[in-house]
């Protein structure tokens, strides 16, 4: 008995408890109602209230508008619990999506993935995931408990109030009483509060009523979405906002059919791809706290792929098939084989491919072809290449290609193109059939004259006249191609070297005006012509051909002599006009360094020598190291390994180099007019550096140095010794000395004897190493010393 009753009070609470959530969800939920219009207060009334409180509605002060119309509710208008959960409001005040790393799948991601899913990237645009902020809440919305209503009034009089929708549905202005708003749309209560305030403010003030910040809901949200479960939302907010929140839909989720239930019924359902392809969202059904949205599975998803505008996956309906796919894809591009469409699908555990003519499904309404969860819808390219053309090449106006009309024939392509040219070679034009194609392999040749096409006989009976067909092509000639340019050449002392395109009666001194006239340095006795003899013989084999060179005087004015002036040039005529050798422009050497008077000098005759211009410079300066002056000259490499390349011929080009030339200045003041002053050229540079007092030791020594020249000690001994002496495997006979001038000089050796050069101002001493290849006086050495032991140990034995 005692567990009986035990079992029925626990069933009874249980029974309490499910009727107990019952009852707060029917409260939390407020269906839109209408207001009766009963409840409404008319003026009278509303005046009657006033005077009873002791208020004159027409004489309403300044000071009095605050009191009067105050927000009763305030004071047992309670707050927002959703408002006070921190996590929520952090929530809602973030904006970037918070996923559970849990749900990250560490497989790489394959195509069919959501984001290459058409409408799938609706729900990652951070716009949409809170509109709690809008300026201006839509006209439709419906007012709910919580939600706060501004009333600004200025003009006759000034003050702003921010009124509380409380639990019963009203706001209450202090002066005015109850305003019951609950579950009009924002348009209707809007219209309401203005008609109770005008009622009781002076005429001339100005009222506007607008929404301070949305309540905010509880809306669950379940199946394919990332984040699934209860979300606090803006009641602004509708079902896209909150699949927004909730992380988007999955790869698997249905964006065909998004469901809004209320009370255990679907009140709405959404299309995405309606959305996206005309704009209607639906129903615009506000949420209200505990709706349910769900996210089913999809029903069939397919691939689009190759010429479609927008290649994707997408989702269908199950009565949808190809027409709604270009639908939703954008149609196909314009050079897609739409006839020709593939569908690839899954049957039995095997693919198949089925052709499908979408050209026919988009003309005719009624045509449709059903497509199945994972087909693979593919439109290739057509096939490149122009069908209805022929080709026109050679010498006519406009060459390329050209329509191929019926009964085209080949005179009425030329005369589209233009016509021929005064170039055209008449005598000879072929067509080849079918040759524009390239997959056809025999093109056969027709040979065709076109000298009728110049007398206007271009009528079809003519036989040269041929009908063409689709890809023909035609090939003109030019009479230039058969026959050679002539031109005639001039070089030397002209300001245009070259060849000059010869004309009909081009005589000598046409041929200097197109050069540009002679130059300054021309040597007007003397011009020469080459010429080939009796061309027109040599070419049909009558007579070998030969040059003859013939020498004429021309003017500085250009004016030929009378033999001259009669001279009419020939094809491939050759023209020299040689330099005068007296005449030279002026040529400088440039002095640098420690002169007294250093740039440019100009020679003063072709001999002038180097201690001339020196002098001319006012000589050395006083720190000048005049042993050390080097020369600097532009030589051209005329050696024959930098002339000629592999072939054996000259290089188009000759490098210019400039390389320091040892010379003794010293001698060359000394001994004027000797060996050592010799003749500079032009572009010569003289350089004399100062004096350099140290010497420089390096090589095989024990510590390669600089050290001061010691004017008592021109020993090469004293400078090695400086150094710490020789390192390992000096090779002291080759020893050599670098002086300031470039100039080097060797050690001279004679037997085991060596003479070593002296030591100079700004020397380098040189010491090379030894190779370790030994040489005659190294083994006569060795062989000494090895010998004079055994000798001693022999004479030793003998006399013991």
């Amino acid at each position: 008995m005692q567990r009986s009753l035990e079992f029925f009070m626990k069933r009874h609470a249980v029974l309490l408890f499910l009727f107990s959530i019952l009852l707060f969800i029917s409260a939390q939920c407020q269906p839109p109602v209408t207001v009766p219009t009963e409840q409404l207060p008319n003026q009278q009334t509303i005046n009657d209230v006033l005077q009873q409180n002791g208020i004159n509605p027409t004489q309403l002060t300044q000071q009095n508008f605050k009191k009067y119309f105050e927000d009763n509710n305030q004071k047992n208008a309670g707050t927002d619990i959703n408002k006070e959960n921190t996590e929520l409001v952090n929530k809602m005040s973030n904006k970037s999506l918070v996923k559970d790393s849990l749900q990250k799948d560490s497989i790489k991601e394959n195509s069919n993935s959501e984001d290459q899913t058409f409408g799938s990237n609706v729900f990652k645009n951070a716009a949409m995931y809170d509109v709690s902020e809008l300026s201006t809440p839509p006209l439709d919305y419906p007012i709910g408990v919580g939600d706060h209503i501004i009333v600004a009034m200025w003009g006759g009089g000034e003050d702003q109030e921010d009124y509380i929708v409380a639990k019963d549905g009203s706001i209450f202005p202090a002066g005015l009483g109850k305003i019951v708003i609950q579950g009009l749309t924002f348009e209707a209560a809007r219209a309401l509060i203005y008609s109770r305030f005008k009622s009781v403010v002076p005429a001339a003030t100005n009222i506007e009523i607008t929404m301070g910040p949305p309540r905010s809901i509880n809306v669950n949200i379940g199946g394919e979405v990332y984040d699934p479960g209860p979300i606090t939302v803006s009641a602004f907010s509708n079902a896209f906002n909150v699949i927004g929140l909730a992380g988007g839909v999955t790869e698997f989720g249905n964006l065909r059919d998004i469901q809004v239930k209320r009370n255990g019924k679907v009140i709405e359902k959404l299309d995405v791809y309606q959305y996206l392809t005309t704009g209607d969202i639906g129903t615009q059904i506000y949420l209200q706290n505990n709706d349910f949205i769900l996210v089913t599975f999809y029903e069939k998803k397919v691939l689009a792929t190759g010429q479609f505008k927008r290649p994707m996956f997408y989702q269908l309906k199950k009565d949808e098939g190809i027409k709604a796919l270009i639908k939703y894809s954008g149609g196909f591009t314009s050079d897609a084989f739409s006839s020709g469409l593939k569908v690839i699908r899954t049957e039995n555990e095997k693919q198949v491919i089925h052709d499908v003519n979408a050209t026919a499904i988009v003309d005719l309404p009624d045509q449709d072809y059903a497509l199945r969860n994972g087909d693979i819808v593919k439109v290739d390219l057509i096939k490149p290449g122009i069908i209805n053309k022929v080709e026109l090449k050679g010498e006519v106006f406009y060459p390329g290609n050209y329509e191929i009309r019926k009964n085209d024939r080949l005179f009425d392509i030329i005369n589209r193109a233009g016509g021929v040219t005064k170039n055209t070679y008449l005598q000879r034009a072929y067509i080849f059939r079918g040759a524009g194609d390239t997959t056809f392999i025999h093109a056969n040749k027709l040979e065709v004259d076109l000298s009728d096409i110049a007398n206007d006989k271009t009528n079809s009976d003519n036989p040269n006249n041929i009908l063409l067909q689709a890809n023909d092509v035609i090939q003109l000639f030019a009479a230039s191609d058969f026959a050679d340019q002539q031109y005639v050449e001039i070089f030397g002392e002209v300001r245009k070297e070259g060849k000059v395109k010869r004309y009909s009666g081009m005589t000598l001194q046409d041929l200097l005006y197109f050069s540009g006239g002679l130059k300054a340095s021309a040597e007007y006795g003397r011009l020469e012509i080459s010429s080939i003899v009796d061309i027109d013989s040599a070419r049909q084999g009558l007579l070998p051909t030969r040059n003859i060179v013939k020498s004429y005087a021309i003017l500085p004015s250009l004016e030929l002599d009378s033999e001259a002036a009669k001279i009419i040039l020939k094809p491939y005529d050759q023209v020299f006009v040689r330099k005068n050798p007296t005449f030279q422009l002026q040529q400088n050497i440039q002095l640098q360094g420690l002169f007294k008077y250093p740039g440019l000098y100009p020679k003063l005759d072709k001999n002038e020598r180097l201690s001339s211009y020196v002098n001319r410079a006012g000589g050395e300066k006083d720190n000048a190291d005049i042993t050390g002056a080097i020369l600097f000259r532009n030589k051209t490499d005329l050696f024959r390994e930098s002339i000629l390349n592999q072939n054996g011929t000259p290089d188009s080009t000759i490098k210019l180099l400039r390389e320091p030339v040892s010379i003794d200045l010293f001698k060359a003041l000394k001994y004027q007019n000797s060996k050592f002053d010799i003749v500079l050229q032009e572009g010569d540079v003289i350089y004399i550096p100062e004096k350099n007092p140290f010497v420089t030791v390096q090589g095989i020594v024990q510590s390669p140095l600089k050290i001061t020249f010691d004017k008592d000690h021109a020993k090469l001994s004293y400078y090695i010794d400086k150094a710490g002496g020789y390192g390992v495997h000096p090779w002291r006979k080759r020893i050599y000395i670098t002086y300031a001038n470039g100039k080097n000089r060797r050690t001279r050796n004679i037997f085991f004897f060596h003479f070593y050069p002296k030591v100079e101002e700004g020397s380098i001493v040189n010491v090379p190493e030894r190779p370790q290849s030994k040489d005659f006086s190294d083994t006569l050495l060795q062989t000494a010393t090895t010998s004079i032991p055994i000798i001693m140990a022999a004479l030793i034995l003998k006399y013991l």
